[in-house]
């Protein structure tokens, strides 16, 4: 508890100081080559990506945010979910119509269909998905981690056809995300094609932690009848069969919600599940690189003893008076190390009573070595003084 109010009273205070800009929404188009089309993406950072300077933010991209009812939900409650600790950036991928092409959102969600039946059903509406996930993989993902600072942890959210998408984006390569959100998708079409490959899937190719979180409304009671079948063969598999624990499955059912409405409790339910039981998990997982990388900080007193603490052993592994760094000047620390990705870590004056409060953070320090060489931070204050 004292933590999440630290950060929200030092949030606010930093904020009313340094005058933060207001967290941002961004449009960018894309002349994508793989959809051979223009795309707009919706980029939001939080308040505190201009001022985190030497920091890096995981990622969560949401589907169908041409509807921006899913993209602004899930910019503006992602913070309250997390207890505001830890800031993500959300991307937004569009697939609106195109009229002048007659191109619709399931040209992009759907891959070639087989059966006569669902070929029926969808028309001319369908068939891009292979192009469609590689505009996201070679194209969005690409140009969102060259421009802006980000880490390797990806989350993909969607509902619906969207998230049959996230599903089939699994299939089609399992390295683009991590964490698959899918809410209420649509297992069943092409007699069950999704379900079954999934079912299919090897799972054990997965070698560190990945999460599935699937829900569903009132699908398959007194409408798209289809869905239950499918969607309760896919769930059996999950809870009896899957055996490899790198794979993490969450399952919820709102059958009080119609399809629509299901997404805000289901959304919710899903990032509750990760901050609890996934995240620490994934935040684990290093490079097996090393890299060079030179830390500097500024200190308040020229007597000041700085040590440094972090998430892998040439960093202390958290303890507060394992790592010294080195005096260069009456005001300067310095230390070089060997670091794996993503490093995080805080100043100490050797105890935890002594952590250090730095200028352009809070809470765990988290950089990409491979990224810099140098890093240069300063400390403002110490929780004991």
């Amino acid at each position: 508890m004292k933590l999440i109010l630290y950060s929200i009273l030092f949030t606010l205070c930093i904020n009313s100081i340094t005058g933060q800009k207001i967290a941002r929404v961004e449009n960018v188009k894309i002349q994508s080559e793989a959809l051979n089309q223009e795309r707009e993406i919706l980029i939001y950072t939080p308040i505190d990506y201009d001022w985190r300077v030497n920091e890096y933010f995981n990622v969560i991209y949401v589907f169908d945010s041409q509807s921006r009812e899913f993209f602004d939900y899930t910019s503006s409650i992602i913070s309250f979910l997390s207890d505001n600790t830890k800031p993500f950036i959300v991307i937004g991928i569009t697939s609106p119509y195109n009229e002048k092409l007659d191109y619709a959102r399931n040209n992009d969600l759907l891959p070639v269909l087989e059966t006569q039946k669902s070929i029926d059903r969808y028309g001319t509406y369908s068939g891009n998905a292979d192009k469609f996930f590689d505009f996201v993989s070679t194209e969005v993902i690409p140009f969102v981690d060259s421009h802006y600072r980000t880490l390797n942890n990806r989350i993909a959210v969607g509902h619906s056809l969207s998230a049959s998408f996230v599903l089939y984006s699994f299939l089609q390569n399992s390295d683009i995300f991590n964490n698959y959100v899918a809410i209420s998708p649509n297992l069943a079409y092409d007699d069950n094609k999704l379900a079954n490959a999934l079912i299919d899937y090897d799972y054990s190719k997965i070698k560190s932690p990945t999460y599935f979180y699937l829900s569903h409304a009132n699908e398959g009671i007194d409408y798209w009848k289809e869905w239950k079948p499918a969607r309760e063969k896919l769930y059996s598999f999950y809870n009896q069969t899957l055996t490899n624990h790198n794979v993490n499955v969450h399952i919820e059912a709102f059958p009080e919600n119609n399809h629509w409405s299901t997404f805000p409790p289901s959304l919710s339910k899903a990032f509750n599940f990760y901050f609890d039981e996934v995240s620490a998990l994934q935040e684990k997982e290093l490079s097996e690189e090393e890299y060079n990388v030179t830390i500097r900080v500024k200190v308040l007193n020229k007597k000041d003893n700085v040590y440094i603490t972090g998430n892998q052993t040439n960093l202390g592994d958290w303890n507060p008076k394992k790592i010294k760094m080195e005096k260069t000047s009456d005001l300067e620390r310095e230390i070089t190390l060997k670091l794996k990705s993503p490093a995080q870590f805080k100043f100490t004056r050797g105890t935890w009573e002594s952590e250090a409060e730095v200028k352009g953070t809070y809470g765990n320090i988290t950089i990409k070595p491979e990224k810099e060489s140098v890093f240069d931070f300063e400390i403002e204050s110490y929780f004991d003084k």
